[in-house]
């Protein structure tokens, strides 16, 4: 089912949510090993480890916390779960923003994660309102968006850092908040009543919802390419800021210029490549061009000590990120007009579920092998050889499978 009197304010609304969330993730990148050193008095290495909890924490709330609320909008409307989501990401980053001590940052990324459903919101949506031919170059766009966010923000970041290393928290809080108050008057509803389901607790767990949208047997090996994707593709955001730190000793500056240039990367992947490629090839084609640039990319990370030579390599490592347009679309041809948000909220949850993998695995990996001490030689690339592996697993599995 197809929504048509969408407002395009609704939609500039959904673009600019996502912009924002992406934006407020990059803002902090160039700064938290500073402020996770000044909080716990630790070196990069060890800053590391920490960070890497945060962002498990974050994910793991919201790997149960996303297909409750995709059922949510289901059963409600996407409008206010979306807004309410937004408003806590507010909170969180000022909370972040006054934290004196290190498990503040906890408790903000915990609260922000239980209400972490933009993305999967805004994805049904897209479900809502578009034909099933026409959602890959949406769900690419949406991409874009995030990919803009991304690049903003760490660039943003970087130079605010000058007057504080606080700042670009508190100016991610401020936008996010004024985003959702304007949500409150230009967001209008995309879910009609006659499409709502009754909500049930017991399809709203993730594993509740896997087994909803499984009726298509070719779903779980879908959502197993999406993990295994995503654990892949976290590497960058969880490892990046330590990794040239330790690697080229960047300031925050240095890694937010860097960053900047991966969102940029990202928004022509998404926002330009997709929709081609998708038109020409498929949208099978799509996922399996993105998570090829992402083995090549994380094996030159890996292997490349040159700080300007690694430089090339970002654009084939953001083009992974076009796996998700392709595959978000196929999932969503495999699900019915009724299950848009649960089939959303699985794929979300299933991203979340990588994000939580990763940040727990790469970051000590990471401390492991740069600590001069240790027995194991000193090998900083040693996240990203493991994350060329696990996308060219990816790739195995969706062509014998998907």
């Amino acid at each position: 089912m197809t929504v048509k009197n969408t407002s395009s304010g609704a939609m500039i609304f959904v673009y600019c949510s996502l912009f924002l969330d992406a934006m407020g993730h990059g803002l902090l990148a160039p700064i938290i090993p500073t402020l996770i050193g000044e909080l716990a008095g630790v070196n990069v290495s060890e800053a590391a480890v920490y960070g890497g909890a945060i962002v498990a924490l974050f994910a793991t709330v919201q790997f149960f916390a996303t297909p409750l609320l995709g059922n949510l909008s289901d059963a409600i409307g996407r409008r206010p779960v979306l807004v309410t989501s937004i408003f806590a990401f507010g909170i969180n980053y000022m909370l972040m923003a006054i934290s004196p001590y290190l498990a503040w940052l906890f408790v903000a990324q915990g609260f922000a994660g239980l209400f972490g459903a933009t993305p999967a919101v805004a994805a049904a949506f897209i479900a809502d309102r578009y034909k099933a031919g026409e959602r890959a170059k949406r769900f690419g766009t949406l991409g874009a968006a995030y990919g803009l966010g991304f690049m903003f923000g760490p660039t943003l970041s970087g130079l605010l850092a000058e007057w504080g290393h606080r700042v670009p928290i508190w100016v991610a809080a401020g936008l996010i908040l004024t985003n959702a108050v304007v949500g409150l008057f230009v967001f209008k509803e995309s879910l009609p009543e006659s499409a709502r389901k009754p909500f049930r607790l017991a399809g709203a767990s993730p594993w509740g919802v896997f087994k909803q949208v499984s009726v298509n047997k070719a779903v779980p090996k879908l959502l197993l390419v999406v993990l295994l994707l995503h654990i892949a593709l976290n590497t960058v955001p969880v490892v990046w800021p330590y990794f040239t730190t330790w690697q080229f000793n960047w300031t925050a500056r240095e890694i937010g210029l860097s960053m900047g240039f991966y969102g940029i990367c990202s928004i022509i992947a998404q926002g330009i490549l997709v929709g081609k490629l998708s038109a020409r090839f498929g949208d099978k084609a799509v996922a399996l061009i993105g998570m090829s640039g992402l083995v090549i990319s994380s094996l030159a990370f890996a292997f490349i000590t040159s700080q300007w030579f690694i430089l090339i390599f970002i654009f084939p490592s953001a083009m992974g990120f076009m796996s998700n347009a392709g595959l978000m679309s196929q999932l969503s041809a495999m699900t019915d007009a009724s299950s848009q948000g649960a089939a959303q909220g699985a794929f979300s949850a299933t991203r979340s579920l990588g994000a939580i993998i990763s940040p727990l695995a790469i970051p000590p990996l990471f401390h492991l092998f740069t600590t001069p001490d240790n027995t194991l030689p000193v090998f900083a690339g040693i996240p990203f050889l493991l994350a060329a592996l696990l996308a060219l697993l990816a790739i195995i599995v969706m062509k014998r499978t998907v």
